[in-house]
């Protein structure tokens, strides 16, 4: 008997959910119950969206999930004051956007085993755009949380940076075959990563909380996005670019202002 793609879906939304929910009830270290949970997510996601992906693919399906699940349970483990219905609500809301990213996978396989570009496949474009910059703050709010040395905290936001960039970047590029050469592809790559790396350094001198440095840095990395996905699309102009200038401007001054 085939199981369809859809019952699969729902039967690792509900594992996942399930799952999440044990945090606070399965009495083990909390890094410990992290390293299982994402050994299970990463399996479970694999599970639920074969077949079609190749050995290649597991960075591109895998890298939201994992994300959405470590961003969760870390959030967890540095704010543990959260009260508990901020808790569940949190963890409701990561397993909704553990089911969209299912989807948002599937229509990446389907696009790469079509020859003919899928309707469906641009919404999911947009919707991999908008879950990368909504996981990016909370990713690097909880990287900041670690007692590390300010260089090493940067590292970390280069590497995350680094592959979902190059996520993004495969993903929108798969129905756009030959538009850009693999120099140009590593240059854009670069692009992306290097400005938001710089704010992360630069806003590792400046006395501010996590969730604002997290902030400004999305919006450096959000516009870099942009730039990039406008470049490949020859829509570029200067009026774009102005746009991205004060919108990371703008976040640059609520950094600054709101010193602790």
């Amino acid at each position: 008997m085939t199981i369809s793609r859809r019952t699969k879906f729902l039967f690792a939304f509900i594992f996942y959910q399930f799952g999440i929910l044990l945090y606070d009830y399965v009495k083990i270290d909390k890094y410990y119950f992290l390293g299982m949970a994402l050994l299970v997510v990463f399996i479970i996601n694999l599970i639920a969206l074969y077949p079609g992906y190749k050995l290649k693919d597991l960075v591109i399906i895998s890298f939201l999930p994992l994300v959405i699940i470590s961003s969760t349970l870390l959030g967890l483990i540095f704010f543990p004051n959260l009260s508990s219905l901020f808790k569940y609500v949190l963890m409701f809301f990561s397993g909704g956007l553990f089911y969209l990213s299912l989807l948002i996978n599937n229509l990446i396989i389907a696009e790469k085993v079509e020859d003919t570009s899928l309707p469906l496949f641009r919404v999911g474009q947009v919707w991999l755009q908008i879950l990368l910059i909504v996981l990016t703050i909370p990713f690097i709010t909880v990287i900041y949380k670690f007692n590390l040395k300010f260089y090493l905290h940067s590292l970390l936001i280069l590497i995350y940076l680094f592959l979902s960039s190059y996520v993004y970047l495969h993903t929108y590029l798969i129905s756009k075959k030959g538009i850009v050469s693999t120099r140009e592809y590593f240059l854009l790559l670069f692009e992306i990563v290097y400005l938001p790396f710089l704010a992360s350094l630069a806003t590792s001198f400046i006395s501010a909380e996590s969730f604002f440095r997290a902030t400004f840095i999305t919006s450096v990395y959000m516009s870099m996005v942009s730039y990039a996905r406008n470049y490949i699309d020859n829509s570029l102009s200067k009026r774009l670019i102005i746009q991205y200038v004060v919108i990371s401007s703008f976040f640059l001054l609520v950094l600054i202002a709101f010193k602790p």
